[in-house]
């Protein structure tokens, strides 16, 4: 592209003004399809986790790991065994941990092996600590909703003088707001300041 930059740059200003605009074109297609790309794949997962399917979301989570480089420039390829529920998981990785340490000099290979099986070990704790806390979430409100369906079945309708104390309580609040927006065209919409600013 800049070949064709420097050509046009020495022609008219009407081809440096169309080399330069395709040029920011392209660099916005291209943005646009590497964002594009990257929420597909997550959608594609996002849709895997709601409906269940932990196979297409296994592949793809192996397939964003990066090969890990050791000390001596040697490439270790590992992939985390997947188990079919989230605490198997965590089980599977926690044997893979121990097995990277059960030796009796532990190479970097293994050490690191074993820091990435943690980490996927918390993460996966993580998960499940934020599943559990948005089901409880999901159940209490569904126990208020109850509670308020019972209490209208009950019987318990407002009854008139819970309804005249309400009018009277926005009463109080529109007189107030009224008021204060009334005090602030008198100061001309400027913040009154305290007493001390106006001695000084």
């Amino acid at each position: 592209m800049n070949a064709v930059m420097t050509y046009a740059s020495g022609r008219d200003p009407l081809q440096r003004y169309d080399a330069v605009r395709r040029k920011n074109a392209e660099a916005a297609y291209d943005r646009h399809a590497r964002y594009n790309g990257e929420n597909q794949k997550v959608l594609k997962e996002l849709d895997a986790l709601l409906t269940g399917d932990s196979g297409p979301a296994a592949t793809t989570q192996s397939d964003r790991q990066p090969p890990q480089t050791l000390d001596a420039g040697q490439v270790k390829q590992v992939t985390f065994p997947v188990g079919k529920t989230l605490e198997e998981t965590i089980d599977l990785w926690r044997g893979v941990r121990a097995d990277a340490l059960s030796q009796m000099e532990p190479s970097t290979a293994d050490y690191q092996l074993a820091a990435t099986a943690s980490a996927k070990i918390m993460q996966t704790e993580a998960q499940i600590a934020l599943e559990k806390r948005a089901q409880s979430e999901v159940e209490a409100e569904l126990f208020h909703e109850e509670l308020q369906t019972a209490s209208v079945a009950s019987g318990d309708l407002p009854s008139l003088d819970r309804e005249v104390l309400l009018l009277q309580k926005r009463y109080d609040q529109a007189i107030s707001s009224y008021s204060f927006h009334v005090q602030m065209k008198r100061n001309g919409f400027e913040i009154e300041r305290p007493s001390f600013y106006k001695i000084a």
